[in-house]
């Protein structure tokens, strides 16, 4: 009926103007028109005050999607399944001529979630069914990968407590989905995999904010399973901040540091506990361990920090990153010995650079971090997917003369090529260049070192990935 009243009043304006008598006066008609413009006008604003609630009807509208996955919205409310897998594969040679580190296959990831919004909350569930190296399948259970619970102040800030991955690493910040190698740099995983998770009981805060591109994060975490008489629960501080102040769809400028303080609860006697780092190659095949500072007594806290470094050009094609990371274990003395200990410091870095070939990596504020790049051109309906080429250079050294550890050095080249066939499925494959010094080949497992100054060593491997 609008609408009929809308082109009626034109029609009469249109008579008013054409059928006035030439001799009507000036003002009569001037008064008429700008009648029927009010009228007009006053039509124009109904029309758009009937239109914006048409359209806060449509927004409200049950909203289903499924295959793959499943989720479904309704206005600020939301639930969605999700999931991943990741089945790797890998070839490792003997090492130094004496032991095998274990060829064969290995169930890295096979995770199914849940999440969802009520309004302003947001809750997130995932279980992991996923088998480490280390781990028979016959003694696999799930276990959960992430349980908390969240509010958001607004669409750029939120408060989040339970189990939840804590602010650290430009590369822990990306998606295991997202990675552009088969495995996170040693030089992320040596450091943070033991002792902040990196995924652990805590309260999270974080912030960020596409228009001047940063984000801050901070938590205190807490070690929630463990259930020690007379032991406090041990307990992280982490603080990561990140600026982009080059910051578009397909260019980026990312600079970040971050910093951790860990405690570990004390008994009713005051004494502590052994630390340990350490991380087997950049594929989880084998459990052997080339890094490994073995147990660190009289350990007290353990510190940690790190800088990052990444850029994303040409269109959204080139990327590269780096990170540099510190860690240091401060030691008490022991009182029933007597014994004093120096702190024990370890250090690492990598960078990385890539290329996709035919498509566009992109950078998310949100996380600070990269994320897979979008396929388009999926395979094999409406192209090839999306191909990928990367390397790495990895260097790790977890050896201390002060301290007198020694704990490894392990230096990796890794050349990395990834087919994303379309926006679930993802075919990756590696090749690992790996120089070890003689503690590195004592700690994955050779017993003699044959008068060789360490050993290199080179490990093809595999994964195939699906994600919903």
């Amino acid at each position: 009926m609008n609408y009929l009243k809308f082109l009626f009043y034109i029609f009469l304006s249109s008579f008013v103007l054409i059928g006035l008598p030439s001799y009507a006066q000036d003002s009569a008609i001037e008064t008429k028109i700008k009648e029927l413009e009010n009228q007009i006008q006053d039509l124009k604003i109904q029309m758009k005050i009937l239109n914006k609630k048409n359209n806060t009807s449509v927004e409200n509208e049950l909203k289903f999607k499924i295959g793959p996955g499943f989720s479904v919205k309704h206005g600020e409310n939301s639930f969605k399944i999700h999931g991943r897998m990741h089945y790797d594969w890998g070839f490792l040679p003997d090492i130094d001529g004496d032991d095998e580190l274990g060829s064969g296959t290995n169930i890295r990831r096979a995770r199914i979630g849940l999440k969802g919004t009520a309004g302003k909350f947001f809750y997130t569930a995932t279980f992991d069914m996923g088998a480490s190296a280390k781990a028979d399948e016959s003694d696999d259970v799930a276990n959960i990968d992430e349980m908390f619970f969240g509010w958001k102040a607004n669409k750029t800030t939120d408060l989040a407590v339970g189990k939840l991955k804590i602010p650290m690493f430009f590369e822990e910040a990306t998606s295991s989905n997202d990675l552009s190698f088969l495995e996170r740099s040693l030089a992320v995983d040596a450091f943070s995999d033991t002792f902040l998770g990196p995924k652990r009981h805590a309260v999270r805060f974080q912030h960020y904010d596409k228009k001047i591109g940063y984000k801050i994060a901070a938590a205190y975490a807490f070690d929630g399973d463990k259930k020690d008489k007379n032991v406090d629960q041990s307990r992280t501080i982490s603080a990561r901040a990140a600026y982009a102040p080059i910051l578009s769809k397909t260019e980026a400028l990312h600079l970040g540091a971050w910093t951790s303080y860990h405690d570990f609860g004390a008994n009713q006697n005051g004494a502590t506990q052994g630390c340990e780092w350490e991380y087997r190659f950049e594929i989880n095949i084998s459990d052997d361990k080339p890094l490994d500072s073995g147990n660190v007594t009289a350990c007290d806290n353990v510190r940690t920090s790190g800088l990052e470094l990444a850029y994303l050009g040409m269109n959204g094609q080139f990327w590269g990153m780096s990170e540099y990371v510190f860690g240091k274990m401060e030691r008490t003395e022991d009182t029933s010995s007597n014994t004093a200990y120096n702190d024990y410091d370890a250090n690492g870095y990598y960078w990385a650079v890539g290329y996709v070939l035919n498509g566009k990596k992109r950078y998310s504020i949100k996380k600070a971090s990269f994320q897979a790049p979008k396929v388009e051109t999926k395979w094999p309906e409406k192209g090839n997917g999306v191909w990928e080429v990367a390397f790495r250079q990895t260097r790790v050294s977890l050896n201390d003369e002060e301290a007198d550890i020694n704990g490894g050095m392990v230096q990796n080249r890794t050349l990395a090529l990834n087919w994303y066939v379309n926006g679930n499925a993802t075919i990756k494959l590696n090749y690992i260049n790996s120089k070890l010094d003689d503690a590195a080949v004592t700690n994955a497992g050779a017993t003699e070192d044959g008068g060789k100054n360490g050993d290199t060593i080179n490990i093809i491997g595999g994964r195939f990935q699906y994600k919903w």
